[in-house]
């Protein structure tokens, strides 16, 4: 009896040490593949932090490049995504490719300083597999007395990042002229000639809805939020529905749009100003809502019948009038031998001043006129606009605080009233629905609310399309 009493109890030593081992070996493999999982996750979350902080710097410059490396570099370095938070990561430029599209072939990610043109490197990815040092290899403690293969892990993180969006406002109308810049001579200002930028005059108002520099129609166009440069998209793209969100925030689905040529609508559905005036805190009928379309941090209209306006003259329009055939601004025609009336100019330099043509274009950027030039620049019967003394002398009207409203209920962002508008290379062909180039980008500030026909916007020079590149993201 004692013998099988002392027999079981030797079976259950046995089964014990067995099991024993078993559990070990798989905490020993518990422990093992949480290393290689926790390195794992660090590397991805410095693959995903670097990738933003490089895209975040494409700007289509080489310039730009050469920072989204440093960015990603030094995000990588911070102690807070790497060794349990105990220490940063080196990342080698090797790591650190751009291509200009998200999802190239291996073969079209380029480092830094091989990218052939830096204007289509939109997109960052970082892969930790390239780096030198190696991130990625765990040392383990208990695979290795298996085989000595496993004695080391190798891991990897990937991550893709870019921008899929540019602040473009979905509405395209025809440039005035071909030309980037040019003079607009007027004989009482020589020696010294206006700047002409695809035919606009910075300072002026222009009435967006009613200009046709190639006849007496005016002609205005949706730009497709959703299409892809050289293609016409369906026409759900282009219908009031689909493109109202994309008014309110001002925004388009586009990476780039470079010298590819866009799908324009024509025309401009009426239905849609109310949601332009999102940006004048006004939301009833817009369609918009204050978190995705705030308001202007200055909701102020311009003009208005305060005491401190800032013009000697009164206009009586929101908008430079329009008329003709070309239909233009009274501003636009070179001559002034029939001067308008004075009020025919609407407010002049809310936003910025008139400027002066210079080539080749002054490094710092072309001088601005003074306010002692606006009988010379604006002549008008019976008497030109003057600029008051209350007219500041450091900034624009719509920086200075008298001239300030701020909006009620709701956060304001700065020049939200700023409209980016593709200026096209018109005429363009009959239909609907067709491909247009695109010459240039203006910079359009609004001076009022917009109403039925009119969309009154001072323009104010032309903006470089990697300026206005959405926030990066991540893509993979």
């Amino acid at each position: 009896m004692a013998n099988r009493s002392q027999r079981q109890r030797g079976a259950i030593l046995i089964a014990f040490s067995i099991l024993l081992i078993v559990v070990l070996g798989f905490i020993g493999l518990a422990l093992d593949v949480g290393q290689v999982i926790g390195r794992k996750t660090e590397l991805q979350n410095l693959a995903d932090n670097a990738a933003l902080a490089a895209a975040a710097e494409l700007v289509g410059t080489p310039e730009g490049l050469l920072v989204a490396v440093e960015r990603a570099k030094h995000s990588a370095a911070d102690r807070s995504v790497w060794r349990r938070r105990m220490e940063g990561a080196i990342l080698s430029d090797a790591s650190i490719r751009f291509a200009s599209a998200s999802d190239a072939p291996a073969s079209e990610w380029y480092v830094a300083g091989a990218v052939p043109d830096p204007a289509t490197a939109l997109f960052a990815r970082v892969d930790t597999q390239a780096n030198t040092p190696s991130l990625g290899q765990v040392a383990t403690a208990f695979l290795g007395a298996w085989s000595p293969a496993l004695r080391t892990l190798d891991t990897r993180a990937r991550a893709v990042a870019g921008r899929s969006s540019l602040h473009l406002t979905p509405l395209a109308i025809c440039a005035l002229s071909g030309s980037a810049a040019s003079a607009r001579t007027n004989a009482a200002l020589l020696p010294a000639v206006e700047l002409l930028e695809y035919g606009f005059r910075r300072g002026v108002a222009y009435n967006l809805l009613k200009l046709n520099a190639h006849g007496a129609v005016p002609e205005h166009f949706v730009l497709n939020p959703l299409g892809q440069p050289g293609l016409v998209g369906p026409s759900q793209q282009v219908s009031e529905s689909s493109v109202l969100p994309f008014v309110c925030s001002g925004t388009v689905l586009y990476r780039r749009i470079g010298s590819a040529q866009v799908h324009v609508h024509r025309p401009f559905p009426s239905a849609l100003w109310p949601a332009f005036n999102a940006r004048f805190n006004q939301y009833a009928g817009s369609g918009c809502h204050p978190v995705t379309a705030p308001p202007d941090m200055n909701i102020r209209a311009y003009p208005n019948t305060a005491a401190n306006w800032w013009m000697m003259n009164m206009p009586d329009a929101p908008s430079a009038l329009s008329s003709g055939n070309p239909l233009l601004s009274v501003a636009d025609p070179e001559s002034n031998a029939t001067p308008p009336a004075v009020g025919s100019y609407g407010p002049l330099w809310s936003f910025g001043r008139a400027a002066r043509y210079s080539n080749p274009k002054p490094a710092g950027g072309y001088l601005s006129f003074a306010i002692s030039d606006w009988a010379k620049l604006y002549p008008a019967a019976p008497t030109a606009p003057v600029a008051k003394s209350l007219y500041p002398s450091d900034k624009a009207p719509y920086l200075t605080t008298a001239y300030q409203t701020a909006p009620s209920g709701n956060t304001g962002v700065a020049q939200r009233r700023l409209l980016h508008i593709a200026l096209l290379a018109c005429p363009l062909p009959a239909g609907n629905d067709v491909l247009a180039q695109v010459r240039g980008i203006g910079r359009f500030f609004m001076t009022a609310p917009a109403s039925n026909g009119m969309l009154s916007a001072e323009f104010a020079g032309l903006a470089n399309e990697g300026s206005l590149l959405g926030p990066a993201e991540l893509l993979q």
